[in-house]
């Protein structure tokens, strides 16, 4: 499963830097320890026969479940059912008595049965659900929006339509017999038997699971459908889109197949269902959803020719087929393992992308799943179980920390001895409930390796090492010392962490010298023999380590290392840092990255870095790097820009690129940055864009983020406007989120506007709560803690809950109020634009130096 957010995060990250350093903790008043749920029964099979009334928004039917004691005397059994009206129960063929208190379903089966035999319950049911099953259709804000039923399981919703022992630490065979309308398709797990029309103008379609899985992979998806074929080698491969979107569905998915042999290479197991179906649907309330042999998808994945220039979906389609190995066929036996379905469908698209791209771009995942981390609001271990609700964990912890420390795994163990152990893990642990030590165990069964220490301190413990490196040259001892410190602090149950690492020399263009050193205390002194003067140093070449890294440089260093390393973690390292240096051959330096480098992501960070520098000349570095070809590197560059508020040249040579431009994703940022010079024209020009339709609107995302960065009034009812339930439903959250951060200025508008945003908490579309939460927090006015209580009582999707206990326990503990957060903002510009100016007298000196 994929987080919409965590998805649209990871794609569109190209330049983004690490965030601010964590300061809340995970676990909220009131959380407590959840263990795994003990079992009385052997669930072997589930027969859901079911009928859908599209009209009354309702599932009735009888599911049937064959199951077998584990000991001796079960007299009653207890399935998950929440707001199921439950009719009649039958136990082995006979009525049995039963208790259903609206979210548990308690059947009495008599004399005590014994072990293992095994028997069918039968419960016939309807339902109305809230969540666990949605039926979708057009309204008056959205009248061209198709009538459509799916369901999402993740993390334990499937008990909403039907009833179940829902719970990841038991698998079972099933089947789905559903009847549709005529029109409809309906796709679910395994293979289908049947599909036979009704003389009642309906359809029912069979289908078959015999392979077991888990509760939460049950799935139904049913509405008018195209499908496109692309199967291959006797594996069923398909994807099911609206026919109006076959092309686009086409091109979309066009790589799965090649995915599917990957993987398949990878963990050395074949594609282990009957087929592999992909469905696209509207109004999903996640990325993708990896049920077994049949992905549920948003319709976001679908892209149109122009956003294929530097747009694609392929993460999140790598991601969700993984999951066919990591989460279906191996599962995690409870959420707190949950990284071993997560990271490892994060980690496979990494995989994908070296395969498909080349190693810089697997390497350039490992560098934005870091940053995407340390971006995360707290520190907690990838291995925990205090929380409120399962998907309170699904987060940067769970996908993205977990599939860097599968790199780290990888450049530990090395390449050959890494994949044979994935593969032994994969292969004995098929249709099992996995915990973390069966993954230390297949590693020691096959490399001999003991990983305990590994696992210890980087799955069931927090954080990552804050290191802080520097190095000398002993001219005549022709020694060179690395002084490695581990700063960060320790008191929140992070560890002195054990860090193998590499440290390495180069002169000029020759083969660096390596040496591989443990770090195991806080402070380490290393001494390397050399038969010369290094240029360079580098500590941990190539980005193995999971880490923050302080490592001041000269200019002449980063210079050497931006325009010879063959690292491009390095390389955007040196760009950075001579982003903080600046000076005419820093900028000069930076100049020539953007447009030669052999990276995309180095030309955005030396962009990013010009914008940084923000004087005259870095600012006619970025308007020459408009040139630049690739597009991802060039919207970096306009997105520097507009570190240059109030120069009306910039303004200029962006107003063209924001009005078209052969890329979606530059034209928003093209916005973004007219904005952020915030320049008498620049509302004007941002308005004239707002309402251009985009691929997934992100031409209109670009300008409401341009005027929350234009900070004038009249943009709050611009805002207000393109937030309204009936707008461009993928611009809705980013307008709520910039409204809060424009009307921080304007105080005699915060509580209207705040009183708008409680109104969101109530909104159809869960992305547009969640922001609404949000934007509450960023307002500091308690006054608002009670609305996000009640969100917190009333939301059933686990993140609406999480985010409003934690908005509200902000609100109440008290921190920065909205006036606070803008004088510091005010406050830090202030200071840049004063650094900016004393760059600029530096400049001209070293101009006038040159010329004398």
């Amino acid at each position: 499963m994929v987080n919409a957010s965590s998805w649209e995060g990871r794609v569109s990250c190209a330049h983004n830097g690490a965030g601010a350093p964590a300061t809340l903790p995970h676990a909220l008043p009131g959380d407590r320890p959840v263990w795994p749920r003990d079992r009385v029964a052997d669930m072997r099979h589930l027969k859901l026969e079911i009928t859908l009334d599209v009209p009354a928004k309702t599932v009735r039917g009888t599911a049937t479940h064959t199951l077998a004691p584990l000991n001796d005397g079960l007299r009653s059994i207890t399935f998950d059912a929440m707001e199921l009206h439950v009719t009649a129960v039958m136990a082995a063929g006979r009525p049995a008595p039963f208790e259903n208190d609206g979210e548990h379903l308690r059947i009495d089966l008599g004399p005590g049965r014994p072990r293992g035999e095994a028997f069918d319950i039968a419960i016939t049911y309807e339902a109305t659900p809230r969540v666990g099953l949605y039926f979708i259709g057009p309204d008056d804000a959205y009248p061209d929006k198709p009538t459509q039923v799916w369901s999402q399981g993740q993390d334990e919703d499937n008990r909403h339509w039907f009833p179940a022992y829902d719970f990841p630490n038991d698998k079972f065979a099933s089947e789905m017999i559903v009847t549709v309308p005529g029109h409809w398709f309906a796709l679910s797990n395994g293979k289908l038997l049947a599909d036979t029309p009704d003389r009642a103008g309906t359809r029912t379609f069979h289908w078959l699971q015999e392979r077991p899985h888990s509760n939460y992979l049950v799935t139904l998806a049913a509405g008018e459908f195209s499908r496109i074929d692309a199967s291959r080698d006797g594996l069923t491969i398909d994807y099911y889109v609206e026919p109006r979107d076959t092309e686009a569905g086409e091109r979309t998915f066009k790589n799965t197949p090649e995915m599917v042999a990957l993987f398949e290479r990878v963990t050395g197991v074949a594609f282990p269902w009957d087929k592999y179906s992909q469905i696209v649907v509207r109004d999903f309330v996640f990325g993708g959803m990896e049920n077994t042999s049949a992905t549920t998808m948003t319709e976001n994945i679908l892209f149109d020719r122009k956003a294929a220039r530097d747009f694609t979906s392929d993460p999140l389609i790598s991601h969700e087929l993984a999951h066919m190995w990591f989460g279906d066929l191996l599962t995690c036996r409870d959420w707190s393992h949950g990284w071993l379905n997560e990271s490892f469908a994060t980690y496979l698209e990494m995989l994908w992308d070296e395969q498909h791209l080349g190693i810089d771009e697997y390497r350039q995942g490992a560098i934005e799943n870091t940053n995407l981390y340390l971006q995360e609001r707290y520190r907690r271990p990838i291995v925990t179980n205090i929380f409120n609700a399962p998907l309170d964990i699904f987060d940067r912890h769970l996908y993205e920390k977990g599939s860097v420390v599968i790199h780290m795994l990888r450049g530990l163990l090395g390449d050959s001895l890494f994949f044979r152990s994935i593969q032994r893990y994969c292969c004995d642990n098929q249709e099992r409930s996995v915990v973390t030590h069966d993954l230390a165990v297949a590693i020691e069964a096959e490399t001999g390796r003991n990983l305990e220490w590994f696992f210890d301190q980087w799955v069931f413990k927090p954080g990552h090492p804050n290191f802080k490196v520097s190095w000398s040259w002993d001219q005549d001892a022709k020694l060179a010392t690395v002084a490695v410190k581990q700063t960060h602090k320790t008191d929140d149950g992070t560890p002195v962490f054990r860090v193998p690492v590499t440290i390495d020399f180069r002169v000029a263009r020759a083969k660096p010298s390596e040496f591989r050193v443990e770090i195991t205390e806080p402070e380490h002194t290393f001494v390397f023999p050399l038969p010369r003067k290094p240029d360079v140093c580098r500590f941990d070449p190539h980005n193995f380590v999971l880490k923050e890294l302080d490592f001041e440089k000269s200019v002449g260093e980063l210079r050497l290392e931006l325009r010879d390393g063959d690292d491009i973690a390095g390389r955007q390292a040196a760009a950075a840092g001579l982003g903080k240096k600046g000076g005419r051959e820093a900028i000069e330096a930076l100049e020539t990255a953007v447009m030669g480098d052999r990276f995309w992501a180095v030309q955005a960070a030396a962009a990013k870095a010009l914008g940084a520098v923000r004087t005259p000349a870095a600012r006619d570095a970025l308007m020459r790097s408009l040139a630049v070809r690739h597009p991802k590197a060039r919207r970096a560059v306009v997105a520097a820009l507009g570190e240059f508020h109030g120069d009306a040249g910039v303004f200029d040579a962006l107003m063209p690129i924001a009005k078209r431009d052969q890329s979606w994703f530059i034209e928003g940022e093209a916005n973004r940055s007219i904005g952020k010079l915030r320049l008498p024209a620049s509302f004007d020009a941002i308005v004239a864009n707002i309402e251009r339709d985009s691929f997934r609107q992100v031409v209109r995302i670009g300008c409401v983020d341009g005027l929350a960065e234009l900070r004038e009034e009249r943009g709050l009812n611009v805002l207000l406007a393109a937030a309204r339930y009936g707008t461009p439903f993928q611009a809705r959250p980013a307008a709520v989120a910039a409204l809060a951060r424009l009307v921080a200025y304007f105080d005699p508008r915060q509580k209207e506007v705040g009183e708008q945003f409680v109104e969101f908490l109530r909104d159809h579309d869960f992305r547009v709560r969640i922001a609404a939460a949000n934007a509450l927090k960023a307002l500091g006015r308690p006054e608002f803690a009670g609305a996000l209580e009640d969100m917190a009582k009333r939301e059933l999707d686990g993140r609406g809950i999480r985010m409003g206990r934690e908005n509200a326990a902000a609100l109440r503990k008290g921190g920065q109020t909205s006036e606070e957060v803008r004088n510091l903002r005010d406050e830090f510009e202030k200071l840049r634009d004063e650094n900016a100016k004393l760059r600029e007298r530096l400049e001209k000196l070293e101009a006038a130096k040159s010329v004398r």
